[in-house]
């Protein structure tokens, strides 16, 4: 992706853990999140350099401003298959809400880098100056990731209970439709490789994502400092993570581990590009295109 990125076309792209750069007057790119605006000899270069890749691009056409969420993995802009699917209206109406809030939680990300490295030198304005370890990470307090996170993750959940209707009406019409995806599916005759890809999104996408949306309603540590992360990188970069347990099926909040470092925004956007492509595949042309 990185080398066919059309670059000429935006003057901001985001990146995973808040990585974000910006185009001068003069065409050159820098970063946001740097406490020196470090320039970016290439772009090309971000995503080899740091491990990250683009989520959100945007730029401005004919004075109007645009936005668009690039795929985790591969596919089209996510905009796309909404605009060019013949959806329903509830299911257009979930995937536009995917798209907002998964845009709205990489640029909370990025704001959340940047108003960490503009006062002085990275002082918290609202914590003060916190202590920094030798590795040069900084526990943060910050809540907002995660309620942008479980609405988001409440609307991709939404999306599968959704979809389940075209589903059942395309693999196994004549009877109620089930209660939940799960159900569904298991209700269902598919081709062989449909089956596979959506009992894919089913184990991979869409039952973690109802045990992460519980886990945030009912065990998030509202105020604790272990969930948030800044991590400085290579010349004053400074990069954000909110973490997500690796275990989110706990009951008790003190059993919650975060060994994988599993971050809110990496994870969610995945989510919604499988969605997206599922979509794809079932109100589509029905093949494994842009699903992989």
């Amino acid at each position: 992706m990185t080398k066919k990125f059309p670059w000429g076309q935006f003057d901001k792209v985001t990146f995973e853990r808040g990585i974000c750069i910006r185009r001068h007057k003069t065409g050159g790119w820098f970063y946001v999140n740097s406490e020196n605006a470090m320039s970016v000899s290439d772009p090309n270069t971000v995503s080899s350099n740091f491990g990250v890749r683009p989520v959100l691009a945007e730029g401005s056409n004919q004075n109007a401003k645009v936005s668009f969420l690039l795929p985790a993995t591969k596919g089209r802009l996510l905009e796309i298959y909404r605009s060019e699917l013949k959806l329903l209206k509830p299911l257009k109406f979930v995937m536009g809400s995917m798209l907002y809030h998964c845009s709205a939680l990489a640029r909370l990300y990025a704001e959340a880098c940047t108003g960490f490295v503009e006062p002085s030198m990275g002082e918290m304005a609202n914590e003060g100056a916190p202590s920094r370890d030798p590795e040069n990470k900084v526990a943060t307090r910050s809540e907002a990731p995660f309620y942008e996170f479980e609405t988001l993750i409440t609307k991709i959940i939404l999306g599968y209970e959704t979809i389940k209707y075209p589903i059942w009406q395309k693999y196994q019409s004549g009877k109620e439709t089930p209660r939940n995806f799960s159900d569904t599916i298991k209700m269902c005759q598919f081709p062989p490789a449909i089956e596979k890809r959506i009992v894919s999104s089913n184990q991979n996408c869409y039952l973690p994502a109802k045990k992460f949306r519980h886990c945030i309603q009912h065990h998030f540590d509202t105020g604790s400092s272990s969930w948030c992360l800044f991590e400085k990188k290579y010349q004053l970069l400074w990069l954000f993570m909110a973490r997500l347990p690796d275990n989110p099926e706990e009951k008790s909040a003190e059993a919650l581990m975060f060994n994988q470092e599993l971050d809110a925004l990496t994870l969610a956007w995945e989510y919604v590009t499988d969605f997206f492509a599922l979509t794809d595949i079932i109100v589509g042309k029905g093949i494994l295109s842009s699903a992989g």
